[in-house]
């Protein structure tokens, strides 16, 4: 059963996807995680953010408090995370704020909008290809718009030194698309530490 409700946090779907997402909603230090990064991109009211795989919708409930006149939204590939968000969002009185958008990753590729903050928590593992990725955050921020990335390994499945390699292999990917100025902080430490990956979108940079 565990292996079962562990495989949910890629996909949630069905029941076993809505208690993945009550795991994720009430576990400590998942909502620590959420509101450093959120706390990291020093957000303004009228700033226009996108997290991409919300989830439960914890970050973009903080973000919501904080902008009150700009856009912020929500995508994420399961349906189930998605009603949790919006629950989450119209409990906290901010779902006005906020547009929720069921898909991947793809669905940037014919965005109307542009970001000034991309976001991400413990997506990236599950993307196949990080420069694709990538690519498209890149293409849907503004000059000079800021793309973060958080990755908490598993200690269990993924071993020490994990986090290491994966933020080497985030930061490759970052440097391949055109992001500058790329730089780590760590959130949470010990064995299995969070790290937060930065990257800039150049100025000048041509989609």
């Amino acid at each position: 059963m565990k292996s079962k409700i562990v495989a949910q946090f890629r996909h949630p779907s069905g029941l076993l996807g809505a208690l993945a997402g009550r795991i994720m909603a009430a576990r400590r230090s998942n909502r620590f995680r959420n509101d450093r990064t959120v706390d990291l991109m020093a957000l303004s009211p009228n700033s226009r953010v996108l997290e991409v795989g919300c989830g439960p919708g914890l970050a973009l409930a903080r973000c919501a408090s904080v902008v009150t006149s700009g856009r912020v939204v929500g995508l994420d590939h399961s349906d189930v995370m998605i009603r949790q968000a919006r629950n989450r969002l119209m409990k906290q009185g901010v779902a006005d704020r906020v547009t929720l958008i069921e898909g991947g990753i793809d669905r940037l590729a014919d965005w109307p909008d542009t970001f000034d903050r991309i976001f991400s928590l413990n997506v990236i593992q599950f993307q196949s290809g990080k420069p694709g990725f990538f690519g498209a955050v890149i293409d849907a921020l503004v000059p000079g718009g800021l793309c973060l990335t958080t990755y908490q390994p598993r200690l269990d499945a993924d071993g020490p030194g994990a986090a290491q390699r994966m933020i080497a292999s985030i930061e490759d990917a970052l440097h391949a698309v055109g992001f500058e100025n790329v730089t780590e902080t760590e959130i949470i430490g010990g064995a299995t530490p969070a790290i937060c990956v930065f990257g800039q979108k150049s100025d000048t940079h041509r989609s």
